[in-house]
C-alpha cells in the first residue's frame, strides 16, 4: 500500500475518536460484548435516543445492535459469506422514525455503527 500512496503521516484510531468524543465504545456497557462483531457507535447516533440523563438507555441500544446484526446478517446469506467491510441498511430509532445507518469495518477488525452523515 506503501507504493501506491506513499508513507502513511497520521492516523487516527478509533480509541482516539473515543477520548474525542465522537465514538462510543459499546463495551463501557458491557465487556462480555467484546465476543460480537460490533465495537463503537457515533456519538451522533447515541444522541438518538440511546442516552438518558443518567447514562445509557441500555433497552434502546440493545434494540440497535439487534436491528445492526439483523442487517449484517440478511447480507451476508445468515453470516455464511465472506464478511463485508461496509454494510448499510434501516432501523427504527426509539421515536419509531426509520433511519439509514452505516456499518463499516474498523481497524481492530470489528464494526463501527454511525449515521451516514459521520462516514
Amino acid at each position: 500500500m506503501d507504493d501506491i500512496f506513499g508513507e502513511v503521516v497520521y492516523t487516527y484510531t478509533s480509541e482516539q475518536a473515543v477520548e474525542d468524543g465522537i465514538l462510543f465504545d459499546i463495551l463501557q456497557v458491557n465487556p462480555e460484548w467484546e465476543k460480537g462483531i460490533f465495537r463503537f457507535i457515533t456519538t451522533n447516533l447515541m444522541a438518538q435516543g440511546y442516552l438518558q440523563d443518567d447514562g445509557i438507555n441500555v433497552p434502546n441500544l440493545l434494540d440497535l445492535l439487534n436491528q445492526a446484526n439483523s442487517i449484517v446478517r440478511n447480507a451476508s446469506n445468515g453470516f455464511k459469506d465472506k464478511a463485508e467491510s461496509f454494510y448499510s441498511g434501516k432501523v427504527e430509532l426509539p421515536s419509531g422514525k426509520k433511519q439509514q445507518i452505516f456499518i463499516s469495518l474498523n481497524e481492530l477488525g470489528k464494526y463501527t455503527i454511525m449515521l451516514p452523515e459521520d462516514y
